[in-house]
């Protein structure tokens, strides 16, 4: 059996699953937030003789968890990491982590580097097919915001075809589409839901600008709202805001995300306070814990939990 343990947050955290998923037989996935991958993880490897590979993509581990698996002959062996984030850097001191943030000058993301990974070692022809080459290439482009003219466009539109499939029914269609075609192209049917969706996300942004609120937390002009999607393209029109030198975007049902455009603004700085962290201008750390329970108890006061014992 082997395993894919990725984000569930956006697109480069969906397209791991669906690249193993066209050579990995026996494929077990979890889609995760940052502050879950620990907990997935221990139980996973509580049954790691039943498991040739765990694959991490988008994300990492604490530096506890990776000594222990550095420490073990056969986790070692079959726990891999893929990240991008330039916070985790660090981690390259351990022997089944690869971190990679720029490549020949090239951003690179969680999918890429899997993307190479699985060419080096499966060498499947679906893997070149000029269909998985392109969304790839798609995918880190709408991820990291490294982009090339050609590809701009439907870059975005990927992301928003991610978003109107939602990440199950995405992930099954890339599937079938890779494995039933040469080249890829958006659908006349998509085309027309890619413009209705391009005209809600536009009232979406707008209706979220409207409701920032200014603040300062730790030394830093922060410009904060609640959104729950579209936080690169929130965040990067919250930016254009001189006033504030970074975005926050709080998702009450994920995590928070941090923005800037500012060459001299580091989102880290802030990110890593609250457990967090990501690349210089666009991170994120875990909401804190019972954090929805707090909000509750802001409106109503003392609650009782039905949970609680």
């Amino acid at each position: 059996m082997n395993c894919i343990i990725s984000h569930v947050a956006d697109l480069d955290g969906a397209f791991p699953i669906i690249l193993g998923s066209l050579v990995l037989e026996d494929l077990e996935t979890y889609s995760v937030e940052l502050d879950e991958v620990e907990a997935v993880l221990k139980k996973i490897i509580e049954k790691k003789d039943c498991y040739e590979k765990i694959y991490i993509t988008d994300l990492n581990i604490s530096e506890e968890m990776a000594k222990v698996i550095e420490n073990d002959e056969t986790l070692k062996e079959i726990v891999l990491v893929f990240d991008h984030h330039i916070s985790n850097l660090f981690m390259n001191k351990f022997s089944f982590i690869q971190v990679i943030d720029t490549l020949n000058g090239q951003k690179e993301c969680g999918t890429t580097l899997f993307y190479q990974y699985l060419k080096d070692h499966f060498g499947s022809p679906l893997l070149e097919k000029p269909c998985v080459k392109l969304l790839t290439e798609l995918v880190r482009e709408n991820d990291t915001f490294d982009f090339k003219d050609a590809f701009k466009e439907d870059a975005f539109k990927l992301g928003s075809l991610y978003s109107i499939y939602g990440r199950e029914d995405f992930i099954a269609q890339l599937i079938k589409r890779i494995q039933e075609n040469e080249t890829f192209s958006f659908s006349e049917v998509e085309a027309i839901l890619l413009k209705i969706e391009q005209e809600r996300t536009g009232r979406y942004i707008k209706e979220k600008l409207s409701t920032m609120k200014k603040c300062v937390i730790h030394g830093i002009k922060v410009g904060l709202c609640f959104a729950e999607s579209h936080r690169s393209l929130l965040g990067h029109e919250m930016c254009r805001d001189e006033s504030i030198d970074l975005a926050v975007i709080i998702n009450v049902n994920r995590s928070v995300s941090y923005r800037a455009n500012k060459e001299a603004v580091d989102v880290n700085d802030l990110a890593f306070i609250y457990g967090g962290g990501g690349h210089k201008h666009a991170g994120g750390s875990p909401l804190p814990q019972d954090f929805l329970k707090k909000i509750s108890e802001t409106i109503f006061g003392t609650m009782e939990w039905e949970d609680e014992t």
